[in-house]
């Protein structure tokens, strides 16, 4: 009994440390609500910076705006609800615009093409 209590504990504990690390990564309101629409984060090299999802309006053109410290070059893409791939770019500080066929949850995603770490800031409407 009380091993079984002792693994749900450390087994909550993990679960719980995982959720802080993955939630430090987004930008916060001042009501300390997530704000996945504006975001500064470092991206390692040959790393990646996801966020999702960030809601889209059908026939209202998507608009992700990237822009990088100039160490190195960054791809930014956008998925859809179903993991489709809509759009990339990539360069210093890249642009992407779309118009989603219905109101949808996109993902997007911030790739470090470079050899160095790149503080980037990420935009979107």
């Amino acid at each position: 009994m009380f091993k079984k209590f002792v693994l749900t504990v450390s087994l909550g504990a993990m679960l719980a440390s995982l959720t802080t690390s993955t939630l430090s990564a987004h930008a916060i309101y001042p009501n300390g609500d997530p704000d996945p629409r504006h975001d500064t984060a470092i991206v390692a090299p040959y790393g990646s910076v996801t966020y999702r999802p960030i809601l889209f309006s059908a026939n209202d053109e998507g608009l992700v705006s990237v822009t990088g410290d100039g160490s190195s070059m960054l791809d930014v893409a956008v998925y859809d609800e179903r993991g489709n791939l809509i759009i990339h770019y990539a360069g210093y500080s890249p642009y992407v615009s779309f118009r989603p066929y219905w109101v949808q949850g996109m993902t997007i995603k911030v790739r470090n093409l470079g050899g160095v770490s790149n503080t980037f800031s990420m935009q979107t409407n």
